[in-house]
């Protein structure tokens, strides 16, 4: 057990290491891979939180996770919209929004369950956030306007 413990911290320590903040993403020049970062930003910050969860882990740390995931599939949806390009040129990428948007949902509709009445209103403000998201890559998807 103890064992675990400390290779879930090494875990989450290596793997927040190698991931970029929202901040650092704002700087990447070309949009398609800001947009690309960011998704995938968003996905490993709701691992995170997950584990987080699970594990019983700080609760600052997930607080930080779960912002981070809202700021993160704004920003993927953001720089989609700065290309200057309709959503039927960028279908690739409005679709592939919409299905990581959708996974985080569900990550985050779980984690709301798994969590203590104290922290669920920050929690359900992400995920409702991230659906409203969802929503608008599935209106590019569906529409192409």
């Amino acid at each position: 057990m103890r064992g675990r413990l400390w290779l879930t911290a090494i875990l989450l320590v290596g793997s927040s290491l190698l991931r970029a903040d929202v901040e650092e993403l704002k700087k990447e020049p070309d949009l398609i891979k800001r947009f690309d970062r960011s998704i995938e930003l968003a996905e490993a910050e709701a691992k995170t939180a997950n584990t987080l969860v699970k594990e019983n882990g700080s609760r600052t740390e997930l607080m930080r996770a779960l912002t981070e995931i809202g700021a993160a599939t704004k920003l993927a949806l953001e720089s989609l919209r700065e290309t200057g390009k309709k959503p039927a040129k960028l279908t690739k990428q409005y679709k592939k929004g919409e299905l990581k948007t959708q996974a985080v949902m569900r990550q985050l509709k779980d984690l709301v369950l798994a969590l203590g009445f104290e922290d669920r209103p920050a929690a359900e403000k992400i995920r409702d956030e991230v659906t409203v998201t969802h929503e608008e890559f599935l209106l590019g998807v569906m529409t192409g306007k």
